[in-house]
């Protein structure tokens, strides 16, 4: 049997990876599942070290965990090629991965499916996320969404909270009919405020009071002042 020094393959580039393993497959390989030592890894295709031996291997369809170099794994010879099944153990700092070539599925049949983290979790996509259910809980002490634009399209939306502060350059609201009930209203506006409408009324209970530096009123047919009595200047 020919030995490999280990330190000659850590980290070898793809190429060198596929040189080695047409002069080192045909050393041999025990036939039970034994223990080796990940040297490097280029997609599907790893060298692993077994007593000084390093060999090309393949790793599993079944081995989701994503094997790193210096990861301890379980592999086995199977129709003459080494296959990575499982990883044992890792001396390393790298996270752990669930890794698939192709399109990835968790199902849970009749049960739930809990995601949860001490600090933090991160989903992310290159192209879109999709989250379709009955019904959808979101809870958090503060909410932060940053979107360059946004769509919603509903049937009825209902919103309680204690304040609302909304900040934009333009707001447009096109409705057919629009209804505000408060106790007290304020408009702060710092340049025009311009109403076109078909009828207008204003109703007041207590004091009505117009006040500008000029103001105009006209009328193309009446204009009606009635009260009981009418100060003028």
């Amino acid at each position: 049997m020919t030995a490999i020094p280990v330190g000659s393959v850590r980290n070898a580039p793809s190429e060198a990876l596929s040189m080695l393993d047409e002069c080192d497959n045909h050393l041999p390989w025990p036939a039970e599942a034994v223990s080796a030592v990940v040297i490097a890894r280029d997609g599907r295709d790893t060298r692993i070290a077994r007593d000084g031996v390093v060999r090309g291997a393949r790793i599993a369809f079944g081995c989701l965990v994503q094997p790193e170099p210096g990861d301890r794994v379980l592999a086995s010879l199977a129709d003459g090629v080494v296959w990575v099944i499982s990883v044992l153990d890792r001396q390393s700092g790298e996270p752990p991965r669930l890794w698939t070539e192709g399109d990835l599925g968790i199902v849970s049949g009749c049960g739930n499916i809990s995601l949860s983290a001490a600090k933090a979790v991160d989903i992310g996509s290159g192209a879109k996320i999709r989250v379709a259910a009955p019904e959808i809980d979101l809870h958090a002490g503060l909410g932060r969404f940053v979107l360059d634009e946004l769509l919603q399209v509903g049937r009825r939306a209902t919103l309680y909270v204690a304040k609302i502060r909304s900040v934009g350059e333009i707001v447009e609201t096109f409705a057919e009919h629009v209804l505000t009930r408060t106790k007290r209203s304020s408009r702060f506006i710092e340049d025009s405020d311009h109403v076109r409408a078909g009828d207008i009324d204003y109703r007041a209970e207590g004091n009505l009071q117009l006040q500008a530096e000029t103001a105009f009123i006209t009328a193309d047919t009446v204009v009606r002042v009635d009260a009981e009595q009418i100060h003028m200047g």
